[in-house]
């Protein structure tokens, strides 16, 4: 999902530039200073400014909710939850909020552990003994609830396989059997929707119950979530705004991973969670949480792994990345689906939250930026706090020669070939078919800039890049809200004879009914000496990716790289004489 939110970012900037239009130009205003309590300037901003917001991203509706911790302080909705219908959007609108889930069923995990029915540092497998998974590090250790919780266990991303389907949390425990780790655990935070899924399996088994029904009885009642659900039910669906993908209306997507995207919920009832973190693990008078389990949450977890660089997340929540200056403390987490995006932000320490929902695949700069400005705003209106002055333009410095050398190179991005080369002073960042300068402000740190028609370039706002070592690794970060996208240079490696003659196009044979229905084509490709896998799949930005695999032997390889969607292993299959290419659950037979 972030790798198609920055190439939506990429397509909207270059049309921009050749449009000779900054990037961000068209953006509001901020007002000036607003005076402190005056919040009837700050309602008139926002009834400007969102509306302004969505006509700019194609995005039909949204909804926020801004609380503290004694109640809501401004909510309202904007645009429409239906267009076909005129329905307008409102504080009660339900959205399926994606990733949003991961945090509530985190919440869920900690008061079964308040009551001693679950333990934070134990083996999994002490409440889920079926649970295993392979590894290609020899024998790995039990993962626990705290390491699936904080995306420390080594998970691969997601398991691809069923992953839009009906499939139960136990199907997938049994899928995930035959799957190996991403990662060693504890060495770096890889984000999963796995963790989640596996925590969720456990309250499953404890409680007997399906795992809606135990949220719905252990967490979303008792926190009076009345239009709350993990299924799409009586709760949720009279209220459900329509999704729109590309302007098109189309139907919320089914999730097998409701632990970790599932739940369905509006601004009001999300409101009432914020305000039991904000208060500590209480509300309305009844304590649900202890303060110290709520603190546990907004710890950072394995700080010191180097491969991290100084980000930082806790249990459920990120804690690091939101630019929200002189708030002390963040502590957030968005969502997305085909066909919803949303945000939550809280500033423990100020005792202040907000959340943003939106029911269009386009909506991101709208739920990102939107939430952010209502809390830079909120804080000057409430407490005063002024806001800070936009950083200035960092100049252009002169690197010796040898230093863009040693950053030049071949790299996988999120497991998707990059290519960084050398022209004069600059890099040149090529990836998925854009081009983009990158410009040195230090030895380390880039800026970006688009070059238009081959003449002069122009800044645009794309994440910053900055270059790190870690041992002999070199490393490409881009911080897009809080989350290092990383790419990692592809250093030079031998490519078995059995994989050299597996080149060629492949076929999927297992397709879903809702998922990779759209492969074009899957082809094994040696480039350069590299063993590349070439996926085209109609609708990611109608583009093709070449996916960098590492063999490990005759038989099995992996997605090379740091971050998201890497260290996937890849093996083969012999059934009755045919060689089938494995992958995430999927088979690929080579055609003729």
């Amino acid at each position: 999902m972030r790798l198609r939110r920055l190439l939506r970012r990429l397509v909207y900037l270059v049309v921009a530039v050749l449009l000779l239009v900054p990037a961000g130009s068209s953006a509001p205003p901020r007002p000036e200073l607003i005076g402190r309590g005056d919040l009837a300037a700050f309602e008139r901003y926002f009834e400007w400014y969102i509306p302004r917001q969505l006509r700019r991203h194609g995005v039909p509706g949204a909804s926020v909710a801004l609380v503290d911790e004694h109640g809501v302080i401004w909510a309202r909705g904007f645009g429409h939850a239906d267009l076909a219908r005129r329905v307008r959007a409102t504080t009660q609108t339900v959205y399926q909020v994606g990733s949003i889930s991961k945090v509530v069923t985190a919440t869920a995990v900690m008061r079964e552990i308040e009551r001693g029915r679950l333990q934070l540092d134990a083996p999994i497998q002490r409440y889920l003994p079926e649970f295993s998974i392979q590894s290609r590090w020899g024998a790995a250790p039990a993962p626990t609830l705290r390491e699936l919780l904080s995306h420390h266990a080594g998970l691969p991303t997601y398991y691809l396989k069923g992953f839009f389907s009906h499939q139960s949390l136990a199907e997938l425990m049994q899928a995930l059997k035959t799957e190996h780790l991403a990662y060693q655990p504890r060495t770096v935070f890889n984000y999963s929707n796995l963790g989640p899924d596996i925590a969720g399996a456990a309250l499953e088994r404890l409680s007997r119950r399906d795992f809606a029904a135990y949220m719905q009885q252990a967490l979303l009642d008792p926190l009076g979530m009345a239009h709350s659900s993990f299924a799409l039910d009586a709760r949720t669906r009279p209220l459900l705004a329509r999704g729109y993908v590309k302007q098109t209306p189309a139907e919320p997507v089914i999730i097998r991973d409701a632990p970790a995207g599932g739940l369905f919920s509006n601004v009001e009832d999300l409101a009432r969670f914020m305000r039991l973190v904000l208060r500590g693990g209480e509300l309305d008078g009844r304590r649900l949480l202890r303060p110290e389990a709520v603190a546990a949450m907004l710890t950072p977890q394995y700080a010191d792994a180097p491969l991290n660089f100084g980000q930082r997340f806790g249990l459920g929540w990120m804690l690091s990345g939101i630019p929200v200056e002189n708030a002390g403390p963040v502590a957030w987490h968005n969502g997305g689906t085909k066909t919803f995006l949303s945000q939550m932000v809280l500033l423990p320490s100020m005792r202040l939250g907000v959340v943003v929902l939106a029911n269009a695949d386009t909506a991101g700069p709208v739920v990102y930026e939107t939430a952010e400005e209502i809390l830079r705003l909120a804080l000057q209106v409430r407490d005063g706090v002024a806001p800070a002055p936009a950083p200035k333009r960092r100049p252009e410095v002169a690197l010796p020669p040898a230093t863009l050398e040693a950053y030049a190179g071949d790299y996988s991005l999120m497991g998707t070939l990059a290519q960084l080369e050398r022209h004069g002073n600059r890099l040149t960042y090529r990836f998925l078919g854009y081009r983009i300068e990158l410009v040195p402000v230090s030895a380390t740190d880039f800026r970006a800039e688009y070059r238009v028609l081959g003449l002069f370039s122009v800044p645009i706002q794309f994440p910053p890049v900055e270059f790190a070592r870690v041992g002999r690794r070199t490393l490409l970060l881009m911080r897009d809200r809080g989350v290092a996208v990383t790419g990692e240079k592809i250093p030079p490696y031998t490519v078995p004879e059995a994989w050299r003659r597996r080149t060629g196009s492949y076929r999927l044979i297992n397709p879903d009914a809702h998922y990779l229905e759209n492969v074009e084509h899957v082809r094994l490709v040696m480039e350069n000496g590299r063993l590349l896998m070439e996926v085209r799949i109609s609708g990611l930005e109608d583009r093709e990716a070449q996916v960098v695999f590492m063999p490990l032997s005759d038989d099995v390889a992996y997605v090379f790289g740091l971050g998201r969607n890497v260290g996937d292993v890849t093996w083969v299959e012999r059934r009755g004489g045919r060689e089938l290419l494995r992958y995430s659950g999927y088979f690929f037979e080579r055609q003729p």
